[in-house]
């Protein structure tokens, strides 16, 4: 016969063995992990011959499955888009390229012609500057109480509509006043024309400039050997029809005003 704490301890040992098994019996199922392996996917890699891979891969990224492993990715040197998902997901990225990867529609090209003139009161200034300025110039002389002004320099740019950047420097023909080291040192110039847009058939068009940048580096004497650099400019949204001439911004140096023209024309 067994003694009762024998007995007790053989119910103790018999409960600890089943509670592992009691549990496993209860435990919540796990879930899936959201994964595919790639035995379940396929591969394709598709040619672009019109657009930017990159821009179509923007386009294209929602259209995946969104399982890890997924993936759309674009070369650029190649021009090809490379797609890894499940065999439904490539046909309706397949379709989407076919109908996206079209020739773009032809865009008319912008001449912009830029002209730099300067203005001052100096006494006995002779005024320089093509004669298809002349109205351009007086409006100015009223506007700015010049007595003269000068061609200080001008530009041919050519463009296209799109947010690309057109952009152009040089040196300014530009003598400030008093015999200083800063009159002795070059006026540099910069400027950005940033978003071109057409509104109109070519030939009567509005031409739209989302931002013009003018950027004059000036050179300042401190005294001694001390001279600096200080930037002057504007930046400027510019809207004019072909065949006119607009003011695009103005600045000043010194007792000079800088005045940027511009117009504009479009060619198929």
């Amino acid at each position: 016969m067994q003694h009762p704490r024998q007995t007790r301890l053989l119910a103790l040992a018999l409960l600890l063995l089943a509670a592992p098994a009691a549990l496993a019996q209860t435990e919540a199922p796990k879930q899936e992990d959201n994964y595919v392996t790639q035995k379940m996917f396929t591969n394709r890699v598709f040619d672009v011959k019109n657009r930017d891979p990159q821009s179509l891969v923007r386009v294209l990224a929602p259209l995946t499955s969104g399982f890890r492993g997924a993936v759309v990715s674009a070369n650029a040197e190649f021009r090809t888009i490379t797609v890894r998902d499940f065999p439904e997901n490539i046909t309706v990225i397949e379709e989407a390229i076919r109908r996206l990867d079209m020739p773009e529609p032809a865009r008319p090209a912008v001449e912009f012609r830029v002209y730099f003139l300067i203005g001052s009161n100096e006494e006995g200034a002779t005024a320089r500057y093509p004669s298809e300025l002349s109205d351009a110039v007086r409006q100015l002389q009223s506007l700015l109480g010049n007595k003269s002004f000068n061609l200080i320099g001008s530009q041919i740019v050519r463009s296209k509509e799109g947010r690309t950047a057109n952009t152009n420097k040089g040196v300014a023909d530009i003598k400030l006043p008093n015999d200083t080291p800063a009159n002795r040192n070059p006026v540099y110039y910069d400027y950005v024309m940033q978003g071109v847009s057409l509104d109109g058939a070519p030939g009567q068009a509005r031409v739209q400039i989302d931002e013009f940048v003018m950027n004059l580096k000036v050179p300042l004497w401190l005294g001694g050997d001390k001279l600096v650099y200080e930037s002057v400019g504007f930046r400027n949204p510019v809207s004019l029809r072909e065949g006119e001439r607009v003011v695009a911004g103005t600045t000043s140096i010194a007792d000079k005003n800088v005045v940027v023209l511009i117009s504009a024309s479009t060619s198929k």
